[in-house]
């Protein structure tokens, strides 16, 4: 295993283009001493997690470019981190569902470990931390919504026209299946699809666009917006950021792909069956 390898679960399409450039590269470049040494998946995220905690206490002291850039260093760590444990599940035969909450909470923890503490660095931090939760909110929104229009465009890459039922996980993610549940089920677009399969190249071509440049909801983008905000002296503006124009962004790229998709399911409906 080579980091040559191609990851099927993340199509070059629909790939923010600093995972596909960057990250991944170096993930896979890690992926043979791991599997080598026999580390686990789980090892391996709450190692990313650990770095997101280093991320966290430099940028306590963001009012220091140089910590600014130390904190910025181990995101990226972390970044890469996330990007192997996935791929190590997969190579080794140690993919489970406890493991993708895992590493789906690890996620979420990283960002906390490193948000709280850039709360606290005010005086007034009672405010900060409130906002730092109310972004925190938007922010699991955004990113399972996000994570659901890949996930259903890659299901109908693969000629898939319907919603699998996800393993069952854990009580404690209750709110996060709940949620996921509202925004990735199946839609009209796959009824067409599944009555006119040979719909689905004009499909993945006109949508493919739109669904990859949802990536500024990802995690990667959001770790530049907070290193921006430090350099542009208030980590503040990376909350107003997140709450304000990432909402308005997604809604508007919803807005949009649905309109893609509705063209797509229209054509269905108008196109005659050959004789």
């Amino acid at each position: 295993m080579t980091a040559t390898l191609t990851d099927i679960s993340r199509p070059d399409a629909i790939e923010d283009p600093s995972n596909l450039w960057f990250v991944h590269p170096l993930s896979w470049r890690l992926l043979p001493p791991a599997l080598k040494l026999g580390i686990h998946p789980n090892t391996v995220s709450f190692a990313g997690m650990g770095c997101g905690a280093l991320a966290g206490l430099c940028y306590y002291n963001w009012r220091e470019p140089i910590f600014i850039l130390a904190g910025f260093a181990f995101m990226v760590a972390w970044h890469v981190l996330d990007g192997l444990d996935g791929k190590l599940a997969r190579a080794s035969g140690k993919a489970s569902p406890l493991g993708r909450l895992i590493d789906g909470l690890c996620d979420y923890m990283a960002f906390i470990l490193v948000l709280i503490p850039l709360a606290l660095s005010f005086d007034n931090w009672p405010y900060t931390i409130a906002l730092a939760f109310v972004s925190g909110g938007m922010h699991a929104m955004q990113s399972i919504w996000y994570e659901a229009e890949r996930d259903a465009w890659k299901r109908r890459a693969q000629g898939i026209f319907y919603t699998e039922p996800r393993p069952p996980l854990p009580a404690i993610a209750a709110p996060y299946t709940w949620f996921e549940k509202k925004v990735a089920g199946a839609r009209p677009i796959d009824s067409a699809l599944a009555a006119d399969p040979t719909l689905l190249p004009a499909y993945l071509k006109g949508s493919a666009p739109v669904v990859r440049q949802l990536s500024i909801l990802s995690a990667n983008n959001r770790t530049i917006a907070i290193a921006l905000a430090c350099l542009a002296g208030d980590p503040r503006y990376y909350w107003y950021w997140e709450i304000g124009a990432l909402t308005l962004i997604a809604l508007f790229m919803a807005q949009r792909l649905r309109a893609r998709e509705t063209a797509i399911a229209s054509a269905a409906r108008i196109m005659p069956n050959p004789a």
